[in-house]
């Protein structure tokens, strides 16, 4: 069958990995992301981008001694895009999701078309993130360069690009552009044309999973792939995820515990999706006939990190001495906080409130209150704020929430996995995996050569779990009772926050 490999092209880290079919991690090799700054905001070089890609494949089959790869497959963030001309050479450097430079290109989108028939066409909100108000940036900022573009290709597609000299992005990347009907399935004319942009520079969209062509004999020698590697068609990073945590499976939740927690579920089949705002984001799945919706906190292992550079600064911050004393801590204190609350909002409110200006606060602070109180109020909060988030997608969505799949850097801490447990009330699993974005695009390629019948069969064959955290029942009155004062929270401080801002 051969050995599977990936490419995950990451906001801060780019990565190539190899499996075994069964699911088993042979090696990765990574760099961080080559992020520059000018004065217009942060970009990638797309030339610099394949080049480490290249690099690290060499590297990789180098160090592992691989020889027989069955296939690859290219994952990545979505919305951040590469615009090329006629002869595929990159017009623009590729403007990260993150970027605010198009906020104004986003508001025209709000004035022009609305966010109710935005998000009636496609699932979005008229927001920066997302890739149409990039081009449109760089139409209205470089219109000599915007005049050459032929294509606008998603990160991972321009990757593909360069592996097999193919044009095209799967429905998950295309669902991140707000230029994608999710109805039928086109790029949106209505959209388009009310902006003044060419349907033609997207390309044609082909299913996560499906044989995209193979490694031209240039990728070949810059590479050290074998020409005609055959290159299977990826998808967004996170949904990449799901599949390799097993989410996929029971249509459990999928929890991503970063410096951002993003959470992502799939809608019951038999549901049609939400055609009217309602603070969650929605579009197609990696199979496209599943939609998805993604949520998340802001800053939910961002608020651990302060809570440790700034509360426990003098215990060796970021030393594993000092998160391990800041653990003990929050474990020392009776669930609750003895009535302190923390919000934390400190890089501004996410789904379903989606507020910029939203500040983080501590509520309930007293004289009795010691750094232990605190620490175990940024756990509890962040468990608050997730139960909040996972209330809103089953109200939303009628999306039953059974448990969660927890990933990521977050998944390390049994403390605050247990926590959130008890403050859902939900089972947390844990996936024995350590590269699960990777892991998920070299299921696709194992897909797309015929190793597994589909996605669920890949996901069925590899997935395991590594531990389960349960509920604690003698916690669940003091948290459905916290959970009621917290949801209070929010809209009491909502106009307090934004004076501040003012301030």
């Amino acid at each position: 069958m051969g050995t599977l490999l990936a490419v995950d092209v990451g906001t801060t880290n780019w990565k190539v990995a190899a499996f075994h079919p069964d699911g088993r991690l042979i090696g990765t090799m990574d760099s961080a992301a080559l992020v520059h700054t000018d004065e217009k905001g942060q970009y990638y070089d797309p030339e610099e981008l394949w080049n480490t890609v290249c690099t690290l494949l060499r590297q990789l089959q180098e160090k592992y001694r691989l020889s027989g790869v069955g296939a690859i497959s290219v994952t990545g963030m979505a919305e951040s895009g590469v615009p090329i001309d006629r002869e595929g050479r990159p017009v623009y450097p590729a403007i990260p999701w993150y970027d605010p430079r198009s906020t104004p290109q986003a508001q025209e989108m709000n004035r022009t078309i609305g966010p109710d028939r935005l998000y009636e066409l496609t699932g979005l909100d008229p927001n920066p993130v997302f890739s149409v108000p990039k081009i449109a940036w760089i139409r209205d900022n470089e219109p000599e360069r915007y005049a050459r573009v032929a294509t606008w290709l998603p990160i991972a597609d321009y990757v593909n690009y360069r592996l097999t000299g193919e044009i095209a992005t799967d429905y998950s990347q295309a669902s991140r552009t707000l230029a994608f009907e999710l109805d039928g399935r086109r790029w949106s004319s209505e959209i388009l044309e009310t902006l003044g942009l060419e349907t033609s520079i997207f390309p044609p969209v082909l299913a996560s999973g499906k044989p995209l062509g193979s490694v031209t004999s240039v990728a070949a020698r810059e590479t050290g792939l074998s020409q005609g590697t055959p290159v299977v068609m990826g998808g967004h990073d996170h949904h990449c995820a799901f599949l390799a945590a097993g989410a996929l499976i029971d249509d459990v939740v999928l929890d991503s515990s970063g410096t951002v927690e993003s959470i992502m579920t799939l809608l019951p089949p038999d549901r049609p999706r939400p055609r009217r705002p309602n603070g969650m984001r929605v579009g197609f799945f990696l199979d496209p006939s599943r939609y998805a919706t993604m949520g998340g906190i802001l800053a939910s292992g961002a608020s651990v990190e302060w809570v440790l550079r700034s509360i426990w600064a003098d215990d060796e911050k970021g030393s594993p001495d000092g998160y391990h004393g800041l653990i003990e801590a929050a474990r020392s204190v009776p669930p609750g906080c003895n009535g302190l609350c923390f919000v934390p909002h400190l890089l501004g409110a996410g789904a379903p409130i989606w507020d910029p200006g939203a500040r983080g606060a501590f509520v309930g602070l007293r004289a009795e209150h010691s750094r232990a109180h605190l620490s175990r109020a940024v756990f509890e909060g962040l468990c608050l704020e997730l139960r909040n988030l996972l209330d809103a997608v089953e109200s939303s969505f009628g999306a039953r929430v059974t448990a969660l799949n927890t990933v990521g850097g977050g998944a390390r801490n049994h403390f605050w996995q247990q926590l959130k447990a008890d403050v859902t009330g939900l089972t947390v699993n844990i996936p024995d995996v350590s590269e699960s974005t990777a892991l998920g695009a070299a299921l696709l390629a194992g897909v797309g050569i015929g190793v597994y019948r589909d996605m669920v069969d890949a996901s069925q064959s590899t997935v395991r779990l590594q531990q389960s955290f349960h509920p604690n029942s003698e916690h669940r009155a003091t948290y459905d009772r916290l959970r009621d004062v917290y949801a209070k929270i929010y809209p009491q401080i909502r106009e307090i926050s934004r004076s501040l801002g003012t301030v």
